[in-house]
């Protein structure tokens, strides 16, 4: 299969998953994954559809090979979390939200997504650390706020909670999630 070929091919994938024609999109995937070697922009698109598709155990297996070609992608680290931390495999979820976290601390969905699910596995502090890097660098983004304000909460700090979801409505005042936090 040429370059041409591959492209295509993969466009009509993306478009597939896009209208939620999830079979006939993995058929796609399927196609290319047999005419190449495995390549982690099809195993993502892949892994993606099977989460759709509630498959959560073949999500996993194609976020797996796909780490193995690219071991620090953050976005395919975040999938893999929130696939593994659907699972109930938890220290790997934690493991690889980690480490997404580390390769891309500037990514606001990253450090936001996977500082939720470090916090919500009990890791309050060391999602804390991660948003206020963030914070640092981008005051002004609202959900970074929220959760700090939660997990201050959970902790017990209720003056700093309080600050960080004033904060958050501040910059968002519809934000339904600081607002029932206070």
């Amino acid at each position: 299969m040429n370059l041409y070929e591959r492209k295509k091919i993969l466009a009509e994938a993306r478009q597939l998953f896009k209208e939620k024609a999830y079979p006939d999109a993995l058929q796609r995937c399927k196609t290319l994954l047999d005419q190449s070697a495995p390549q982690v922009d099809v195993l993502a698109l892949q892994a993606l559809i099977h989460q759709q598709s509630g498959n959560l155990a073949e999500a996993g297996k194609s976020l797996e090979t796909a780490l193995g070609l690219d071991p620090d992608h953050p976005g395919m680290l975040l999938t893999a979390a929130l696939v593994n931390n659907k699972l109930e495999n938890s220290n790997l979820a934690l493991k690889q939200a980690m480490k997404a976290t580390r390769a891309a601390p500037d990514d606001l969905k990253v450090v936001c997504q996977c500082a939720l699910i470090i916090g919500n596995l009990g890791e309050q502090q060391t999602a804390l650390r991660s948003l206020e890097t963030l914070i640092r660098k981008h005051p002004d983004h609202a959900e970074a706020w929220h959760l700090v304000g939660k997990f201050q909460k959970e902790l017990g700090n209720n003056d700093a909670a309080e600050f960080a979801l004033r904060k958050c409505l501040a910059l968002q005042p519809d934000h339904a999630g600081a607002r029932g936090l206070l």
